[in-house]
């Protein structure tokens, strides 16, 4: 029998809260946090804005790595913290990213074309797997270990790892999260993507046109339901199941007929051993971008039938924009705290509806709602899809 596995800890850093209330208190109140990115040239992208984790300060020990480095290890030294977690051989880490310290990389790169001194430290921040191997060394985590990086579904995939260990008894406790920085050469690549809006984002609305890219981290503190009673620790939600699939389609673009997205939500719902008529809220991928708003939607009314259309569907991403690597577990953390709050968080610059994207998006402004199960969406570029299901503790 497979191990019940809850939430006991969670860490935010983001472009609307550097912790879990200001992220959850900005959220639910509609506040944006994009602005004209400042931290290097966007001359010739696409776009200005961008989420910028402002004003940010490292703490002191981790100064040589990079910033997507520091933002994972600060969003998980809140989650240890919150979970009042102790290290040990029963507790692992599963860290995603996409870009990894793509700053360090540039500086090592342009070190080689003679720009500077070359420095090992640079090179080291290229890796996608330094964060998860600080983290280890930091919180004792001496358990199973692992450093995925599948895109914008990494945050999710991340979280289902550490679940499967737990459930198969290697580890009691796992830290899971995703995490990422913005850099100009990631962001000038996806910018020559088309992936980046003109505008500004504006997730299921008729004129959305792509999405604005972010930074951040989000970690959370997974834990079997007997670890978890054991030490007597608070219980934020259970998560239920989780699946992860592929379109086994294109690098870039969405399968339009999005077989892989209504599979991966089926799957999720198979999993958690729950049936559709149970899920009362969306946290959905809604990315902004043309195809998939309409694919998403379309493959929501396919799993839910009927009741798709009494099921509130949200993009968290129309805030914070799209924080890549830590996008999904950030939004499992709002969906938890949706959970909690028993109020929905809305989807803003939502104001010129889409026939084709004809669901409750709650548009403009947060709303009371009674919350038990949510399912959490995350798809990425190379066609990975990731959902997960959290229910109320």
């Amino acid at each position: 029998m497979k191990k019940r596995v809850v939430i006991t800890g969670m860490g935010a850093i983001s472009p609307v809260g550097q912790d879990v209330e200001t992220f959850w208190d900005n959220l639910s109140n509609g506040r944006s946090g994009l602005a004209d990115i400042t931290r290097f040239d966007i001359t010739d992208t696409r776009n200005s804005l961008g989420g910028e984790v402002k004003n940010w300060v490292s703490p002191p020990e981790w100064t040589s790595h990079s910033r997507a480095v520091q933002f994972a290890l600060c969003a998980a030294r809140q989650a240890v913290e919150d979970a009042g977690l102790s290290g040990g051989p029963r507790v692992g880490c599963c860290l995603s990213t996409n870009f990894g310290g793509t700053e360090m990389g540039e500086a090592f790169f342009r070190s080689l074309a003679g720009e500077g001194e070359i420095r090992a430290g640079d090179f080291a921040g290229i890796s996608f797997s330094t964060a998860t191997d600080l983290a280890a060394r930091e919180f004792a985590l001496a358990g199973p270990q692992a450093s995925i990086s599948l895109s914008c579904a990494s945050g999710v995939a991340a979280l289902g790892f550490a679940m499967d260990q737990i459930r198969l008894g290697r580890a009691d406790a796992m830290l899971a999260g995703g995490y990422d920085e913005l850099a100009l050469f990631s962001y000038a690549g996806l910018c020559a993507l088309r992936a980046v809006t003109p505008d500004t984002i504006r997730p299921f609305d008729l004129r959305r046109k792509g999405t604005i890219f972010s930074e951040g981290a989000g970690v959370v503190v997974l834990e079997s339901l007997e670890s978890a009673q054991a030490r007597g620790a608070i219980i934020y939600a259970e998560v239920l199941g989780h699946a992860m699939n592929n379109d086994a389609f294109h690098m870039t673009a969405p399968d339009k007929e999005g077989h892989g997205i209504h599979a991966v939500m089926s799957s999720a719902l198979k999993d958690a051993g729950i049936n559709r008529e149970e899920i009362d809220h969306i946290n959905a991928h809604g990315t902004g971008t043309p195809y998939n708003d309409r694919i998403e939607t379309s493959c929501i009314k396919h799993v839910f039938g009927d009741r798709a259309s009494k099921i509130p569907v949200v993009s968290v991403k129309s805030e914070m924009g799209h924080t890549m690597g830590a996008a999904g577990t950030l939004e499992v953390i709002c969906a938890v705290k949706t959970i909690q709050a028993q109020f929905l968080p809305p989807t803003i610059n939502l104001e010129e509806p889409d026939p084709e994207c004809d669901l409750d998006y709650v548009p403009g402004v947060g709303r009371p709602y009674e919350v038990q199960t949510v399912l959490s969406n995350s798809y990425g570029i190379g066609g990975t899809n990731a959902a997960v299901i959290l229910r109320k503790a």
